[in-house]
């Protein structure tokens, strides 16, 4: 155990292991790395595909079975992933470079999906529409992915 240089707290090694292990549970393998946000957010994410395929009717419920198997596997994965990461070294999530553009595009995400459940709650849209508009979730992470490589570009063009 060493003391951490910017909090002069004791830090802990992560097990990769364990982290995955409790992923089992969606978010729990985020909140054992020290990345509270990023579990409830998994945890959100996890609760509301459910209520998607719950639902949807005819061959959407399949699309949104699929989509959370993705998801529940992706999550175990990144636990992992972020335990290794931290035990090389790296810095928790939040405090990367570029950390604060996914925490902002992770509230605007949220706060979308927000919206349109509240818009389905007041009888504006239904239910049924807003389950047709997950692919909108793609076309957001690919602007975002898109956006991030040119910045990334940009910075390491700047630098030489």
């Amino acid at each position: 155990m060493a003391d951490d240089p910017r909090t002069g707290r004791d830090v802990r090694e992560k097990n990769p292991s364990l982290a995955a292990f409790l992923a089992i549970f969606p978010g729990m393998g985020a909140v054992y790395n020290g990345n509270i946000v990023k579990g409830i957010t998994y945890m959100l994410i996890f609760g509301v595909l459910i209520a998607l395929t719950s639902n949807a009717a005819g061959s959407d419920s399949a699309v949104f079975g699929l989509m959370i198997a993705g998801f529940y596997i992706f999550q175990i994965v990144d636990g992992y992933n972020e335990a290794a990461r931290l035990n090389r070294g790296g810095a928790a999530s939040p405090a990367r470079p570029g950390g604060e553009d996914l925490s902002l595009f992770s509230s605007v995400v949220v706060l979308a999906i927000g919206v349109l459940f509240q818009l389905v709650n007041f009888d504006v849209l239904t239910f049924r529409q807003v389950s047709r508009l997950w692919p909108l979730a793609l076309v957001a992470f690919g602007i975002k992915i898109v956006f991030d490589y040119y910045k990334r570009e940009e910075k390491h063009n700047g630098k030489h």
